[in-house]
């Protein structure tokens, strides 16, 4: 279903943000007081969520790139078009490590038991969980630049065949000073970056838990509206 009222809301909040006349904690505070069973919506404050940062308030601070993103997601927005989800799943040896490492790591909890010991134990289990994550990295489809730079769409000439129909929609112009500004220091994001390891280091069982289930891929398409 098409959330007219909820598409018209974040167009509003995401104009904002660009304008830097919001910053990434007030354009998070409205995406929460969205409430839509529209799932393009919901999937839109998803993805930019992830292109925001969370746990310091700012200024917008976008990549060109990023912000030709932007542009297509209001565009689509403006539309009465929606997103259009596919999934597929792949299982390899990468898996079967993972599961290994798990059932190694509860047989030797169970000798163990649950001491400070423990926590030496799950050290080199992180190591692994690691190393599996980066191969997968390695592993994930490389899209072409031109399919990157349409993305979500498929091609330019849909991006053009959907801009024809809202004639109304305008391409903001990407200000190159938002790209230069920092969120945080050097000195910080090396810490932050250390402590995400050892918070990896010391769960790495759970990691290892969600790593042993088939890795899911998710395709998206833009489905125009239906007559």
């Amino acid at each position: 279903m098409v959330d007219r009222v909820s598409r018209d809301q974040m167009i509003l909040a995401l104009e904002a943000y660009l304008d830097d006349k919001i910053t990434a904690f007030e354009l998070d505070n409205r995406f929460r007081e969205m409430e839509s069973k529209d799932e393009t919506v919901n999937e839109i404050i998803h993805s930019v969520w992830l292109h925001y940062d969370d746990c310091r308030d700012h200024k917008i601070h976008l990549s060109k790139p990023e912000w030709d993103y932007f542009q297509r997601l209001l565009l689509v927005l403006q539309s009465d078009s929606a997103f259009s989800f596919s999934q597929s799943r792949r299982w390899s040896w990468d898996h079967l490590i993972a599961c290994l490492s798990l059932i190694t790591f509860l047989s030797v909890w169970c000798k163990v038991g649950w001491s400070g010991h423990l926590l030496w134990v799950t050290v080199p289990f992180g190591i692994v969980s690691i190393f599996i994550s980066v191969y997968r990295r390695r592993m994930e489809p490389v899209s072409e630049p031109p399919k990157m730079a349409c993305f979500p769409f498929v091609s330019v000439s849909e991006i053009l065949k959907l801009r024809r129909q809202i004639p109304a929609f305008q391409k903001r112009k990407y200000r190159p000073e938002i790209g230069t500004r920092k969120i945080r220091s050097e000195m910080a994001q090396f810490f932050l970056w250390a402590f995400s390891y050892v918070y990896w280091l010391v769960f790495s069982p759970l990691v290892l838990f969600y790593q042993a289930f088939p890795s899911k891929t998710n395709h998206c398409s833009i489905q125009p509206k239906h007559e």
